[in-house]
């Protein structure tokens, strides 16, 4: 009988909360727009600024820790590359708050996770010039599996509200293609762009004011996914994923929907329907296709 290692106990411990929190971002943000009375304009801000406020104090504690006394994370001087996140950023948050008004929890976090994985297998076929025939298979997979859930039909999603939220995919897969480019760690990076994205948000808010509406328990569900499930999150994952595989960190996020399906199905009350089983295996399986398809091209390259 194998014997699990401390190491392996605490790295899967830690991926497993990552993945929760990355789950949470779509049940809060679904649970304070259905249940509470705060806009989407008002949950975006008030997630990117408590996001951006612990990204700094992580940063900060991290520079500490290390002795380093660069103060990396200050705005001046920054590349386009940085602003272009930033932008990226903001366009994901506000159109997954916007798309939030119209889908379930789990159909949401489906339709981001698909279009932010085709987004990056894009730039991996416009940047290694070409992809293998499985990785293709896979994508056209992930693609119909899509097709069909927003296809009309009983229990077929919000159209208006599947567009925005493959938007918000985009953006984050074009945000986190912007984040290979950036020379720095990647909590710094992500501490930066955060911090930029206040640039959009407050035009934002300032012209949403007159449809704000605001409630406590609105705005602590808003603190709760910027500052612990998109901050704190994202500074787990990118431990995290030093210590697995790249096709295994790749699999493992593809559990994110099936949980935020079934946040949603416990804590607030959505059917699972047989539309979104169907739908989530097809895309899922293409989509896994493609991580593995791309795990045994790079040895076969690396060999030539």
């Amino acid at each position: 009988m194998a014997v699990i290692s401390k190491k392996e106990l605490t790295n899967t411990t830690m991926a497993m909360l990552a993945l929760l929190f990355f789950a949470a971002n779509s049940v809060l943000c679904r649970m304070a727009l259905a249940e509470t009375n705060i806009d989407p304009a008002s949950f975006t801000s008030i997630r990117l600024v408590s996001g951006a406020i612990m990204l700094f104090l992580l940063s900060s504690i991290d520079c500490w820790r290390r002795g380093d006394d660069d103060d990396g994370c200050k705005l001046t001087h920054r590349p386009l590359e940085h602003w272009l996140a930033a932008a990226m950023l903001f366009l994901y948050a506000a159109a997954f708050s916007f798309a939030y008004m119209y889908l379930d929890t789990g159909v949401g976090a489906l339709v981001l996770f698909a279009f932010v994985q085709l987004t990056m297998f894009a730039y991996s076929h416009y940047k290694e010039g070409g992809a293998s025939g499985l990785e293709y298979i896979g994508a056209l997979t992930a693609i119909c599996g899509l097709g069909y859930l927003v296809s009309p039909g009983i229990h077929a999603p919000d159209m208006w509200g599947a567009a925005l939220m493959a938007i918000s995919g985009i953006a984050w897969g074009a945000y986190s293609v912007l984040g290979k480019e950036i020379k720095l760690p990647q909590l710094k990076a992500n501490c930066i762009n955060f911090r930029l994205s206040l640039f959009f948000v407050v035009p934002f808010f300032l012209l949403n004011i007159p449809m704000n509406a605001l409630s406590a328990d609105g705005v602590w569900l808003a603190i709760a996914s910027g500052a612990i499930a998109s901050a704190v999150g994202y500074a787990i994952w990118y431990w995290v994923v030093k210590q697995f595989k790249a096709t295994q960190a790749g699999v493992m996020q593809l559990t994110v929907p099936l949980i935020a399906a079934y946040a949603g199905f416990l804590f607030l009350d959505e059917a699972l329907t047989m539309r979104m089983a169907i739908a989530a295996t097809v895309i899922l399986l293409g989509i896994a296709v493609t991580f593995v398809a791309k795990e045994r091209k790079q040895p076969a390259a690396t060999n030539r």
